[in-house]
């Protein structure tokens, strides 16, 4: 396997887990303003939308080391660590949360004896390390994505735009709003959803001009304006 195609199989990863998780995102049932309930997780498209975002989950962690890799010059060492960061958020927050929901929050939510064990406060499951693990790898995430964002802003030949939009994302998080079907899924899938796959498009994009691109090259995006 050549390494263009290494780099093509990421590109196409991180386009992907947009596509995907966005589609789960948007699907997700959400009744009387919650997310996280036993009625939402008994609602119809429930587990299919948690499996939709957690298969996007997936592609995202196979497609982040071959875009840092492209992208290494420009992104340099703060990319780098928003990326790692970005990696190990996604497997400790995201995963872990969408397993739980996915394959144990509707066998739980179906079982009138079992029930009680899903929170009313949208943490899934009554069991406080299994929060402490979302609250850590969620701040780990959201970490990523703000280096990350701030790496975009600062790499030459990279979108500043996108960078900025990765960062107000990222902020965004920690406004409480309501939870809004779809709109909801948007707010959580898009900006994080779409830088990775903008990156993945710009990797496309290159490829097609430089089929020849290998580890160790130098990589450079003169047609990407900021």
């Amino acid at each position: 396997m050549t390494t263009t195609t290494l780099f093509r199989g990421s590109a196409w990863c991180l386009v992907a887990s947009f596509v995907l998780s966005l589609a789960g995102g948007v699907l997700h049932p959400i009744v009387d303003g919650a997310s996280h309930s036993v009625d939402s997780m008994l609602a119809p498209l429930s587990p299919e939308a948690q499996l939709l975002i957690y298969a996007g989950a997936i592609l995202l962690m196979l497609g982040l080391p071959g875009v840092y890799l492209w992208f290494r010059e420009p992104l340099g060492r703060l990319g780098f660590a928003g990326l790692l960061l970005y990696f190990v958020g996604n497997a400790l927050s995201a995963q872990s949360h969408l397993v739980v929901e996915a394959f144990v929050g509707p066998t739980l939510a179906a079982d009138p004896g079992a029930r009680h064990l899903v929170t009313d406060d949208g943490s899934i499951v009554t069991s406080g390390s299994f929060v402490a693990l979302q609250v850590v790898g969620g701040l780990v995430l959201v970490g990523g994505m703000l280096v990350t964002g701030v790496a975009l802003v600062r790499g030459r030949g990279l979108p500043t735009w996108l960078g900025a939009f990765l960062v107000l994302g990222a902020l965004a998080t920690f406004v409480p709003l309501p939870e809004v079907p779809v709109l909801t899924g948007l707010l959580i899938e898009v900006p994080r959803g779409l830088t990775v796959a903008v990156l993945g498009v710009m990797m496309l994009r290159s490829l097609r001009a430089r089929p020849g691109a290998a580890v160790g090259h130098t990589v450079r995006h003169p047609s990407l304006t900021s």
